[in-house]
């Protein structure tokens, strides 16, 4: 029985006479490295293949006028990351004055998957309306590397309807895992300054610091009155 992992980029998808979809893969030739042989003995025959996309893609709603998001984050000194409160002009159509709606669009965003994951397997992911309470944990087993059909079997529900869940999931929570990121990165950022201070000074010169002009001048002056004591 042959097995080859790898990563690549799904080509074409074209579907063809007798019920047969093709789909091609491009894939780098270091990513399949040693595995050449292994999936040169699969052409013919039957295999099992999950393909999972390595971005997630979602959309934001902004304002058509000054394509500015209607919805926006905060993220607290602790990494925690809620909505913002509305922006004025959306408090004012909010209380109901009489202020001409923005149009809005949805533009398409996408995001690295690792990124949604990190911030879902960190417990930084909040449980959103609509999905079970227990969703984060479903994520996080998936993520870690359990299969979709035995936590599907714990949870009694069927692997289709998990995968569908899990997706909608990172998809919903994007936006959060997005400000968390940012946020994240500003907080390397800051740090780094801090890490390029001049070095430490070792503990053994430390204890024993370079006379300065001052105590040198003192010893010249206790050397000149010994010797004239003498």
């Amino acid at each position: 029985m042959s097995f080859v992992d790898f990563k690549g980029i799904v080509k074409k998808v074209n579907h063809k006479p007798k019920g047969i979809t093709e789909v091609v893969l491009e894939v780098p030739t270091k990513e399949v490295g040693s595995g050449i042989q292994n999936l040169a003995e699969m052409i013919d025959k039957d295999v099992q293949a999950q393909l999972e996309s390595e971005v997630v893609q979602f959309n934001v709603q902004v304002n058509a006028h000054t394509d500015r998001p209607i919805i926006n984050y905060t993220v607290g000194s602790d990494g925690i990351v809620k909505v913002a409160d509305p922006e004025p002009e959306q408090l004012e159509a909010n209380l109901g004055l009489p202020e001409e709606k923005p149009k809005i669009e949805e533009k398409p965003k996408e995001i690295e998957r690792k990124i949604v994951d990190s911030f879902i397997t960190e417990d930084m992911a909040p449980i959103l309306d609509g999905f079970p309470v227990y969703i984060t944990e479903m994520a996080k087993r998936r993520i870690e590397g359990e299969s979709y059909q035995r936590i599907a079997n714990d949870y009694v529900m069927y692997e289709e309807n998990l995968i569908d869940l899990i997706n909608e999931y990172r998809k919903e929570v994007a936006p959060y895992a997005q400000a968390w990121w940012d946020w994240k990165q500003d907080q390397e950022a800051e740090a780094e300054p801090m890490e390029k201070q001049a070095p430490r000074v070792p503990l053994d010169e430390a204890d024993n610091p370079e006379p300065s002009t001052e105590d040198e001048k003192e010893d010249e002056n206790k050397d000149e009155d010994e010797h004239g004591a003498a």
